[in-house]
């Protein structure tokens, strides 16, 4: 049996994607299943619903990784690093019972706020260079990344309440419309 290295890196790419996956699923069942124990927050849980938005578009791209006819460890390297860099800022901003229960849910966004959001603008970064190297080249595509990871990058920069809920708007809305891009990537 033939194994192609483009099969191996679609393994691995889908075993972390699929892991954030669950991890954030877990934090909506809490949610739905009447966790009283913590208010939801509309900030939190809108970057829980776009977080497994991310993941979903990732992993309908898996596809384009196994167009590729070969590999070389490098790229294997670069690409693997996007479920990666993902499944961290999942981890950071969904933590489960490691928050104590006298931290609201909104002192818990701001307090990993920074982290969070550097990751995901590291991650809009991942997917330009992603896009390159599967040949994609630059596109209008590219530039709602660029938009993306600079609204990401003052989310990252910020604690007011106002501006976290105006971007977040906006990236919802930029994030779902590029769903009508060809390429468009996370």
């Amino acid at each position: 049996m033939e194994v192609s290295n483009g099969l191996l890196v679609a393994i691995l790419f889908v075993t972390l994607l699929g892991l954030g996956i669950a991890h954030v699923v877990v934090a909506m069942a809490g949610v739905v299943g009447g966790d009283r124990e913590r208010r939801p927050d509309a900030l939190l849980a809108a970057w829980t619903v776009l977080l497994l938005l991310v993941y979903l578009k990732l992993f309908w791209h898996t596809i384009d990784l196994l167009n590729v006819e070969q590999w070389q460890f490098s790229e294997f390297l670069y690409v693997i690093l996007g479920p990666m860099l993902l499944f961290f800022a999942t981890s950071v901003l969904l933590p489960g019972a490691e928050v104590p229960a006298s931290v609201s849910a909104r002192e818990h966004y701001l307090s990993v706020s920074r982290r969070f959001f550097t990751l995901l603008a590291l991650l809009q970064v991942w997917v330009i260079g992603v896009d390159q190297l599967l040949g994609s080249g630059f596109t209008a595509a590219t530039a709602l990344n660029v938009v993306g990871a600079l609204l990401l990058g003052l989310l990252a920069s910020t604690r007011q309440i106002r501006v976290h809920i105006a971007v977040t708007a906006l990236l919802a809305v930029l994030y779902v419309g590029a769903f009508f891009v060809p390429g468009a990537g996370a």
